[in-house]
């Protein structure tokens, strides 16, 4: 995305209330990936970021 002439990436993530929703319980596993592949993938933004 272009803004101002500035990159963005945008790294959307679901299930942020698991852990606090108890109905969302079930989904505890699910979440836990689309943490984990989230932070992977702002890191990753963030290496592309700062090598240019």
């Amino acid at each position: 995305m272009d803004i101002w002439g500035a990159d963005l990436t945008v790294i959307e993530r679901e299930f942020t209330l698991v852990g606090v929703n108890p109905a969302l319980d079930e989904f505890a596993e699910l979440a836990a990936m689309m943490k984990k592949e989230a932070e992977e993938a702002a890191a990753s933004a963030g290496k592309d970021l700062a090598t240019r």
